[in-house]
């Protein structure tokens, strides 16, 4: 079974809660993850999705431009990485026309959207309707559990066709105790590697895994901000030096291929059952 490797495209300080004025105070460090990232994949013939950032096109045109070339799946990851339960669907459909601009200009038409932190939950998912409207064809923000910011509890962990026709891909959670852990990000790290590698294989024995990762996980040295919340901090910074060799090692031990491909695989299983 091949999993999806998918890639919240994003720099160190976008994903924090910090408002997107004061971005340019920040140090550019997006191109260290991004090394190794791409070094990985080209290593193990890995093609991933990129849910890359709206601003980033804007920021860091060559390395769109690369992925892009190198023939891996760019999806939207909005504009300014906001809480999208915190938009008013005007404000949400602005965002995601702001990103399709972007990759008009590099001939990119998007598939797949991914919310930042998860958040399209049941406060809005009216969120799904502007993502059809905009001729998206899956989405992949819910979060099918809690994770006490955002998630849907007993939504189904399948990938499924939504009554809109939009295709909904949940990320991939499994249980630890009492908590709903998705399948990446600041578990990956939180974790042992070998309870994650055991998890990962009794929860995908009957679907693929859709596994996550964001570049600055892989940028150990980058600057600690004062006065975030524990909430924040603890699972921005938890770890970050074991990522690089936990991520060389799942590669070997699993076989991926863009969320995309993933999509259409159940797609076509789909349709031979009806």
């Amino acid at each position: 079974m091949q999993h999806a490797f998918t890639i919240d495209f994003e720099d160190w300080y976008q994903g924090i809660g910090l408002p997107i004025t004061e971005w340019k105070n920040f140090e550019k460090r997006l191109h260290i993850g991004y090394d190794f990232l791409m070094n990985l994949l080209s290593k193990h013939n890995i093609k991933a999705t990129f849910f890359i950032l709206g601003q980033v096109f804007e920021n860091h045109p060559y390395l769109v431009e690369e992925i892009y070339k190198e023939g891996h799946e760019i999806g939207c990851h909005s504009y300014s990485h906001p809480f999208i339960f915190n938009l008013t669907p005007d404000q949400f459909s602005a965002e995601v026309k702001k990103c399709i601009r972007a990759g008009d200009a590099f001939g990119i038409r998007y598939k797949g959207f991914r919310a930042p932190y998860f958040s399209i939950d049941e406060r809005n998912l009216w969120a799904l309707d502007i993502l059809q409207e905009h001729d998206f064809t899956y989405d992949s923000s819910i979060y099918p559990g809690d994770n006490k910011r955002t998630g849907i509890q007993n939504y189904t962990k399948e990938i499924h066709q939504l009554k809109n026709s939009l295709w909904e891909v949940p990320i991939s959670t499994f249980r630890v105790m009492k908590y709903d852990v998705g399948l990446g990000g600041a578990f990956f790290r939180i974790l042992p590697y070998r309870f994650f590698k055991k998890s990962m294989e009794d929860l995908t024995k009957t679907r693929p895994g859709i596994f996550y990762i964001h570049p600055w996980e892989l940028d150990e040295k980058h600057p600690k901000i004062n006065g975030l919340t524990p909430r924040i901090r603890y699972p921005h910074y938890f770890n970050l030096s074991s990522t690089k060799r936990k991520l060389n090692q799942l590669v070997k031990d699993f076989s991926f291929t863009t969320l995309e491909n993933v999509l259409q695989q159940q797609q076509a299983y789909t349709h031979e059952c009806t």
